[in-house]
């Protein structure tokens, strides 16, 4: 059986559009731009890696992230 990769993001603040911002353990920074309760969290990469940079990539089209379970640190900051 495959070992299942866990993402861990640590929440870091929310930018100037109140987007919740996290950084995995790589340094890489994300942004929940659907950061609604009741859906589920949209990972978009920032624009220059920088806190209120502009989501750029979302997770769901990098190889290396699919199949992947994300665990927030703390936890998910929704709306």
């Amino acid at each position: 059986m495959a070992k299942t990769e866990v993402l861990h993001l640590k929440f870091l603040g929310r930018d100037s559009w109140d987007r919740p911002v996290y950084m995995d353990d790589d340094g890489t920074i994300w942004k929940d731009v659907e950061p609604r309760a009741d859906r589920k969290a949209s990972l978009c990469t920032s624009v220059g890696n920088e806190f209120d940079g502009e989501p750029d990539t979302g997770m769901e089209q990098f190889q290396k992230y699919q199949n992947i379970s994300v665990v927030f640190v703390p936890g998910r900051d929704v709306w």
